[in-house]
């Protein structure tokens, strides 16, 4: 389970003006913008913003809390109109990066210079692009969810200048579109990006989630959302471990699939009254300690 408190550089302890703080001031420190081109800093970026997203809620920093705790499970499901970016959060029909440009202007970190959007506008929206047979092939970043569902995007430093794009529902990794530019016809290679909690290996999609010792031991069904955003049950086997994943077939990409990586909560910080009834327990099973 990722430390969000270490994440944000603040005691578990920490008031809710101190969560902001740290966070405005980490999110500027790593601004894609001032970090042009280092991956690491993007991804301390978003990480920073997930971090956030959790601890800025009363109710999410409760249950991360408690499963921290092994008092429960927890899974971060993305960005939420209810959580602290709430004010900023566009609808589905556009993407994650959208709110993020909104979130960095409303906290005065600025823009993008070119004034396109997206994570892959604070760096570069095209990987590496070279000409076959008269066109232009380029790559084109595009978050996961826009792929899987389809929509639009907006595409800056094309010829003519910027355009929006439809991206199909569906789309794989590595799929390609044509686009009508003002010099003639260009292919974009489709770069399908993570979007938390979700990493994308190909055309199989990686998350994890965290369960407590009673849910690994005797197995449990938890309600998840499919990186779609439809809600599914997954299904726990008594006798799951530690860094057990599970396969679910079909959930990925095209052609590809759900992978979900569980890793099991161990308890701290118990009472005494805890501690006996988990040596009786521990004496019942014959475990040494």
């Amino acid at each position: 389970m990722k430390d969000y408190y270490k994440i944000l550089e603040v005691a578990q302890n920490a008031s809710k003006e101190d969560i902001k703080k740290a966070f405005k001031r980490l999110a500027k420190k790593y601004h894609p913008d001032i970090n042009k081109g280092d991956k690491k800093a993007e991804e301390r970026f978003k990480e920073v913003s997930e971090a956030y997203e959790v601890l800025g809620r009363a109710d999410e920093r409760k249950k991360y809390d408690d499963a921290r705790s092994g008092r429960g499970s927890f899974n971060f499901e993305g960005f939420s109109k209810d959580g602290p970016f709430g004010d900023f959060f566009y609808s589905s029909s556009g993407s994650a990066s959208d709110m993020f440009s909104e979130i960095l202007k409303n906290f005065n970190f600025g823009s993008s210079r070119d004034g396109s959007t997206g994570f892959s506008g604070f760096d570069s929206l095209f990987g590496g692009g070279s000409r076959r047979g008269g066109q232009h092939a380029a790559t084109l970043k595009v978050p996961l969810l826009t792929a899987m569902a389809g929509g639009k995007v907006q595409v800056s430093g094309l010829p003519g200048g910027t355009q929006t794009l439809d991206i199909p529902s569906g789309s794989a990794n590595g799929s390609t579109i044509q686009v009508k530019t003002a010099s003639g016809s260009i292919k974009l290679k489709l770069e399908i990006e993570d979007e938390h909690p979700f990493r994308v290996k190909g055309n199989n999609i990686e998350t994890t989630i965290c369960v407590n010792i009673a849910q690994a031991v005797l197995g449990s069904k938890i309600k998840l959302k499919d990186p779609r955003t439809q809600d599914f049950i997954l299904t726990i086997p008594a006798g799951t471990q530690n860094g057990d994943t599970l396969r679910l077939r079909g959930l990925g990409l095209p052609g590809g699939d759900l992978l979900v990586k569980i890793e099991i909560a161990i308890p701290k910080n118990l009472s005494e009254e805890e501690k006996k009834h988990f040596i009786e327990l521990a004496n019942q099973m014959n475990w040494r300690y």
